[in-house]
């Protein structure tokens, strides 16, 4: 049976759903649009997690974009929620991420969370949902937005110096880097303490997340 959902839809006729930009087959998208593609589906770090178990955890991450939302400012909106494989209606990570274009051609992504994240926990699941939600509803991370730069195969980045605040584990602040390739997301994040010493985060590299589909997890989709 054919799916009458957005993520069915060719990617560009899907850009002009979601964003009101135009469906021409001649046309590319932007910047912003193929960062958001790249970012959007579900992804765990299992084989990696697998093959050393001491240093990664098996994690999964769900990426929706979110039509209309009231963040875009023009901009692709993302909801993430990241967690445990083995615990995954538990997320430890919500975020909005609104993708922004850069005058150099790169794209910032600014990072918002929900000031209520129990409410916002599984709206994945209907993205539509996720839509209700705007700058009231949220706060931004202000000093933790990822700068990316096109590469050869992808995009890649991460945080600029010492201003993104977080107190995990006795830390002043905490640092990202990104790499975003078709089909496989790299997240390196770690905390640092007011002597410049790692507190929190992976240590021996980052982790790598491999999609496993291009939207929500295939065996959750429509539960309550």
């Amino acid at each position: 049976m054919k799916s009458s959902t957005p993520s069915a839809l060719p990617f560009a006729v899907l850009l002009a759903v979601l964003f009101g930009t135009p469906a021409a087959g001649s046309e590319t998208p932007g910047a912003p649009e193929e960062v958001a593609s790249l970012l959007a589906g579900t992804f765990d770090s299992k084989a990696q997690a697998e093959a050393n178990p001491a240093a990664f955890r098996d994690v999964r991450l769900v990426s929706v974009i979110v039509p209309k939302s009231r963040l875009s400012s023009g901009s692709p909106v993302l909801y993430l929620e990241q967690a445990l494989s083995a615990t995954s209606d538990k997320p430890y990570r919500q975020r909005f991420y609104r993708i922004e274009e850069t005058a150099d051609g790169g794209v910032v992504s600014r990072v918002f969370e929900p000031k209520e994240p129990v409410a916002v926990s599984g709206k994945w699941r209907d993205p539509a949902d996720l839509a209700l939600y705007g700058a009231g509803d949220v706060v931004e991370r202000i000093g933790c937005a990822v700068r990316l730069k096109k590469t050869a195969d992808g995009w890649e980045g991460g945080t600029e110096g010492t201003n993104c605040p977080s107190a995990l584990s006795g830390a002043r602040y905490a640092t990202s880097r990104v790499k975003l390739v078709q089909g496989r997301m790299e997240s390196w994040d770690r905390g640092y303490d007011l002597e410049d010493r790692q507190v929190w985060g992976a240590k021996e590299g980052p982790y790598v997340f491999e999609r496993r589909s291009a939207g929500p997890p295939e065996t959750e989709k429509g539960k309550d």
